[in-house]
């Protein structure tokens, strides 16, 4: 369970430092590349998917809410 946590509480950092670090970029369109909640998701899906199967969507589901969160946590929104 554990283990759990820490994938999605990692992917979710990732995306939202992976976001973060894309906003500086005027030609890259704001969706997948620039929303925490896309980009978090899309990061996430295809290593959860390897570990976990088909419940790895709802990891990855999980992860973009999550960057989600702290990016808003962050940013006081």
């Amino acid at each position: 369970m554990m283990n759990i946590i820490l994938i999605i509480l990692g992917f979710a950092s990732l995306a939202h430092l992976a976001a973060d670090f894309l906003n500086q970029f005027d030609e890259l369109p704001m969706k997948p590349f620039k929303c925490n909640l896309c980009l978090g998701f899309w990061i996430a899906l295809f290593p959860c998917m390897y570990l976990y199967g088909i419940e790895g969507i709802l990891l990855a589901a999980i992860s973009g809410v999550v960057s989600e969160i702290i990016y808003r946590t962050i940013n006081r929104i």
